[in-house]
């Protein structure tokens, strides 16, 4: 009997619209990004709780992709016999990999970019635990790395940092007092009114940014959080408790807090849910709301939001997006001199939670062993690869640009640029020739290709990390000190960043280039090819022109198609979001669109642990990962066509291998629940079966598994 996987849409509380990957970056709202990159094949452990199993019925022998596999399951081929390249092309050209490689401890997974994400990782260690240079952002960061590494120093010092801070909250008497405090940067560890925000364009005016008032911080993302024997809230109860209690509170006291801070949360259910049902029916449009100064004011009588803001030295003078305003007037309502109990113990819930991973090594290995109990994950990673990532989690652009500097083969930069170059004039091409397109529509697309910004590698003006000073531990530094210095620095250059233009000549903060990512940004129209993905699988410069295009440029098509996407068509080529397609061709767009679903909706994502398909809801949210790897199969493949005596095996074989993947069963239910992506094979078998070239190099036939009859094939362009 198999278990049936529970597919269906999970809004992330950050405000997440389209983060795409071979595997997530986090970005905002207003980014309206997609994203190629390893961080998103990670599921948090509030996705993974969403992964609910049961049993169902038995598979239809006949239905698409009937012949397939999962061959992204960890060990699934052990005892398995022969398998035809021309049934099922991704387990075909994966399985000797498949079969020998070894997921890494602290990983959920093993993959082309895992392994190119290694390799990459392993430059930043040695950097950050190497000779010490004449560079002062090197050298904060290194002091950083040696404190995080000094596990003797903070297990002596424990969590006494933060009981002040915690002892602080308690003494709020006032709900005038509870403003102050949240105004005030040096005491508030959360830097907010306990309301997630983030800096991003102005979806209506795209050159500007705004402030996006998203959703309050919340333990729960759904009702099932308040039953009594929801898993994920059983932990995160342990976790809050136990950090209390390091910082003195007793055992009984600690969950007297937490469980104050989840009835004082569970007010903010009715409006959260209602959110999402209307999220469901109308799409993430219904995030963009933008306010004046004035109309937020009169929006939050009681809680003084630009007053907090401006205190956390951000402008206020406006406009504002609120994403959720009936859960920002909900908090509105109960921000009272009743309710001040309550909100304190909301507030020091949330912070102990937060910031208990930067102390002691009991603390942060117990927070993170839970994390990794929802993907199947075992082990912690080394302590070197621990303090990367946490750096890397806190000051990404920072190490990013030493990667840039230090790490990085920079003649390789004006070669990518010419590899996109010839994928956009081929691109250019395929929009010409959609028949499908008015030619009012033709030309808008066009114009919008032909005016998309191109951010290759890194900025050719590194940014300035200069002003962020790290004490070392024979100064007095410690961890939360340092972790404090940088969420100052952070939240400067947030500030900063609403007063800059968005003309594209500044890349953006969540534009992580030393990550393993590529990224189309909607509200830039910018096509973005970070350093980090320009090795392992993915590149060569001593490659033939067959392992390029079936590497690097198939995640350049892939971002160059999210311009035209579901997400992608509704911004112009300002970045604006506006529907510049004439109704015609919006509905030819939809049918096409609809046509993809369908298919998508009968595929069964792991058929050896789960006879569920995809179904319309979760064939609805991988749609624009799937429509982009066709749109760039089909751009790779013209241009393929252009070229004489072109090798089509070590293309296809190349395409294979960019999507080789290995993925703990618990990983990957929680990935097929909750990521935006088909799961790896599909990304490979699909694409390809829907091109001719593909069928007529391998002789593909009726009747084998990767044949797709030319009236069932999909595809938006």
């Amino acid at each position: 009997m198999k278990r049936r996987i529970r597919i269906g849409l999970s809004l992330l509380l950050t405000g997440l619209i389209s983060v795409a990957s071979g595997c997530g970056s986090n970005q905002s709202v207003g980014s309206a990004v997609s994203t190629e990159t390893e961080i998103d094949s990670e599921v948090s452990a509030e996705e993974a709780t969403e992964a609910e199993t049961e049993t169902t019925g038995d598979l239809d022998p006949n239905r698409t992709g009937a012949k397939w596999i999962d061959s992204g399951l960890y060990g699934t081929f052990e005892g398995m016999g022969e398998i035809r390249l021309q049934d099922d092309f991704a387990a075909y050209i994966n399985r000797d990999w498949a079969e020998n490689v070894e997921i890494p401890d602290g990983a959920s997974n093993a993959s082309s970019r895992t392994e190119l994400s290694r390799e990459n990782d392993e430059k930043k260690m040695a950097l950050l635990n190497g000779e010490t240079k004449d560079d002062p952002e090197l050298t904060a960061m290194q002091t950083f790395n040696a404190l995080l590494m000094d596990w003797d120093t903070r297990n002596k010092q424990g969590m006494q940092e933060l009981k002040p801070y915690i002892e602080d909250i308690q003494s709020i008497s006032s709900i005038s007092d509870l403003t102050a405090y949240y105004s005030d940067p040096e005491r508030n560890l959360l830097g907010s009114a306990m309301i997630q925000f983030s800096i991003a364009p102005n979806q209506y005016d795209a050159l500007h940014n705004l402030i996006y008032l998203e959703s309050p911080m919340l333990f729960a993302g759904g009702e099932s959080f308040f039953e009594e024997d929801n898993e994920y809230r059983q932990n995160i109860e342990d976790l809050v408790t136990y950090a209390l209690e390091k910082t003195g509170y007793s055992e009984e006291d600690a969950k007297k807090t937490f469980d104050a801070a989840v009835a004082f949360e569970e007010g903010f259910m009715p409006s959260l849910m209602s959110f999402y049902d209307v999220q469901a029916e109308k799409g993430d449009s219904v995030l963009y709301n933008v306010y004046s100064a004035e109309d937020l004011d009169h929006l939050c009588s009681n809680i003084p939001v630009r007053e907090i803001f401006k205190g956390l030295g951000y402008r206020v003078d406006g406009p504002f997006n609120v994403n959720i305003a009936e859960m920002l007037q909900y908090y509105d309502s109960v921000y009272t001199q009743d309710n001040l109990e309550a909100m304190k113990n909301w507030i020091i819930a949330h912070t102990a939670y937060e910031m208990m991973a930067y102390f002691d090594r009991e603390s942060y290995e117990k927070k993170q062993s839970v994390e990794n109990s929802y993907i199947g994950v075992d082990t912690l990673p080394p302590d070197k690869e621990y303090a990367l990532n946490t750096i890397y989690g806190l000051i990404p652009g920072e190490i990013d640009k030493l990667f840039a500097e230090y790490c990085f083969n920079q003649e390789i930069k004006p070669q990518v640029a010419e590899l996109v170059d010839l994928m956009m004039d081929y691109y250019r091409e395929m929009l010409q020739t959609e028949d499908w397109l008015s030619a009012e529509t033709r030309d808008a697309a066009i114009g919008k290709l032909d005016t998309m910004k191109l951010h290759i590698c890194y900025p050719d003006e590194l940014p300035d990390y200069s002003s962020l000073k790290i004490r070392s531990a024979s100064e007095g530094g410690t961890v939360f000190e340092a972790v404090r210095a940088v969420k100052a620095f952070n939240a400067k250059s947030s500030n900063e960043r609403l007063s800059i233009v968005n003309d594209g000549t500044l890349w953006g903060p969540d534009e992580h280039y030393s990550s393993l990512g590529a990224a189309y940004i909607s509200s830039e129209n910018s096509i973005n090819i970070y350093a980090g993905i320009c090795g392992g699988d993915y590149y060569d410069p001593d490659w033939p022109i067959e392992k390029k295009l079936g590497g690097l440029s198939f995640v350049v098509g892939h971002e160059l198609t999210h311009a035209f996407d579901t997400d992608g068509s509704m911004y112009d080529k300002d970045g604006n979001y506006r529907d510049w397609w004439t109704a015609e061709d919006r509905e030819a767009f939809d049918e096409r669109r609809d046509k993809l679903v369908r298919y998508y909706s009968t595929l069964v994502p792991a058929p050896q642990i789960s006879d569920e398909p995809y179904g319309e809801d979760g064939a609805k949210h991988i749609m624009a990962e799937a429509i982009a790897d066709l749109g760039s199969m089909k751009c790779i493949c013209s241009i393929a066509d252009s070229m004489e005596d072109f090798d089509y095996e070590l293309f296809f074989h190349q395409l294979g291998l960019i999507q080789k993947n290995a993925r703990y069963e618990k990983a990957e239910i929680a990935y097929i629940s909750t990521n935006v992506h088909p799961v790896e094979c599909y990304r490979c078998n699909i694409p390809i079966q829907n091109q001719q070239q593909f069928l007529d190099t391998f002789g593909i036939k009726e009747g084998d598994g990767m044949y797709l009859a030319p009236e069932d094939r999909i595809g938006i362009w």
